[in-house]
């Protein structure tokens, strides 16, 4: 019978998805119905006089006495539903229960309003039989409106004024009363027809309104993971950094120690060394100790930049000089492995409103990765050059194996290497370029890595029109600014 009501409730195949559709629609119905008697029992009143020419006064107030039970009935019935369906934990049982009493009463009211054209006919009486057939046909009008929204309830009334509209009709022999019939069929029709159209809109008006609240409530459920997951992100990001820093630092100071005390002992500060592998053993001490300090220097740079307390100097930086420095340091490296450093700058090199020290390491450890990886007999390029919109690009280009298109966002990652790095011993960390996007993005700049196979790899560093200054004289004060 449940499957049948929601059927029914909207003449589509039942499923949990048209549930909370059906309830709606069931409330729709309610909403109306509870006030329905304020409409129909001074319409009532209004037309019972009428009969009393041609019916007796006592028929007629039995009549109005039970239409007015039933209307009174209906809207009581219809107000109890409301409240019952405040509550959430409304059984199916108790659900199919309320349709049935929903359905019941609206079809009571109905079949006794509709009764009249039974009760009241007097044969003979034209006047007063027309009336009562013109009243009950115009009747399923507002039966159509009252109930289009909960099916069942429709053909519940519409069915029961029906009954009696065409018992009346069909009960007499005249051909007359026959065409009649037919007239009051076609019309009946034609009411389910526009009841099931309103329905549908109401029907296509909930769906709606249940898929926004549900579209809503996935958007803010997701939002709150998203924010929640965001948080955590973060919280370990910065544990993390917080962790490299504290650790950095507890390192540096004994490092320190053994870098100055190997120094020491290599230079023979307070005496010549006997054995010779004592003196290549220290060398390599030292060698080693500057390597571990400039890692953890790189450690803490980009844990200061991660966790957002890096702070840039500002000055005036002068393009050339920071050039010639990192050619100079490079340039002996090169050669050592025939690797040729060339300058490509297509005129003089401006100067920057930036953090000399991270210009200086931006290029360097650029320049730096392109000789660690460029062939014997290469060569690898300083480039320099304004863009289009007046910012300035720097950056390295080698002729080197290249990185693959799919290593690219792994090579940018801390500690992250493309394979030529992972199968090279003492190639790396994976630190380098990571600094370098780090340190560009704290002056507001773009770092943009490009490869391919076979060829090699362009990396630049754009930085914004603003840092880039006009060649005149005079000197910018240095200024400290905390980053991001």
């Amino acid at each position: 019978m449940d499957k049948l009501l929601n059927w029914w409730a909207g003449l589509w195949p039942v499923d949990e998805r048209h549930v909370p559709v059906v309830q709606q629609l069931m409330r729709q119905l309610a909403t109306t119905h509870a006030h329905s008697y304020k409409q129909n029992l001074p319409t009532v009143f209004a037309i019972a006089p009428t009969f009393l020419f041609w019916v007796e006064w006592s028929v007629v107030l039995a009549w109005v006495t039970a239409t007015t039970a039933a209307q009174l009935l209906n809207s009581a019935n219809a107000r109890a539903f409301l409240k019952t369906s405040e509550h959430k934990n409304t059984s199916k049982h108790q659900e199919k229960v309320w349709a049935l009493r929903l359905v019941g009463a609206a079809a009571l009211y109905s079949g006794i309003w509709a009764s009249s054209i039974v009760i009241f006919w007097v044969d003979g009486a034209l006047a007063n039989n027309f009336f009562l057939l013109a009243l009950i046909a115009i009747s399923l009008a507002p039966v159509t409106l009252l109930n289009a929204a909960y099916l069942p309830n429709f053909f519940g009334a519409a069915i029961a004024n029906s009954i009696f509209m065409l018992t009346a009709l069909l009960s007499h022999p005249d051909p007359i009363y026959w065409a009649m019939a037919v007239a009051y069929s076609m019309f009946f029709l034609a009411m389910t027809g526009h009841a099931i159209r309103i329905n549908r809109a109401a029907r296509a008006m909930i769906e709606m309104s249940i898929e926004k609240t549900e579209l809503i409530e996935a958007l803010s459920q997701a939002k709150k993971k998203s924010d929640e997951a965001r948080a955590t992100a973060e919280d370990a990001s910065r544990a993390k950094s917080q962790f490299l820093a504290n650790m950095s630092h507890e390192l540096r100071t004994p490092l320190n120690a053994i870098i100055g005390f190997s120094e020491v002992i290599s230079r023979e500060v307070f005496g010549p060394l006997e054995n010779e592998k004592y003196l290549q053993y220290t060398g390599d001490i030292h060698s080693s100790g500057r390597h571990l300090l400039a890692l953890i220097n790189d450690i803490l740079d980009l844990s200061k930049i991660e966790a957002g307390q890096y702070s840039i100097f500002e000055e005036r930086v002068d393009l050339s000089i920071v050039a010639d420095d990192c050619h100079k340091l490079l340039d002996l490296r090169a050669s050592v492995n025939d690797i040729k450093i060339e300058r490509r700058f297509s005129r003089s090199l401006p100067e920057l409103h930036a953090d000399k020290r991270a210009v200086r390491q931006i290029w360097l450890n650029l320049l730096t990765n392109a000789v660690k990886f460029a062939p014997s007999g290469s060569r690898v390029h300083i480039v320099a050059d304004y863009e289009p919109d007046g910012s300035f690009c720097i950056g390295v280009h080698d002729e080197g194996p290249g990185i693959a298109e799919d290593e690219l966002e792994n090579v940018l990652e801390t500690f992250g290497q493309g394979k030529e790095g992972v199968f090279r011993p003492g190639s790396g960390t994976g630190l380098g370029l990571s600094i370098v996007k780090g340190l560009a993005e704290a002056h507001g700049g773009l770092f943009i890595l490009e490869s391919e196979l076979g060829v090699g790899t362009r990396a630049s560093v754009t930085f914004p029109r603003d840092r880039v200054l006009p060649a005149s004289p005079g000197a910018i004060n240095r200024l400290s600014k905390a980053y991001p």
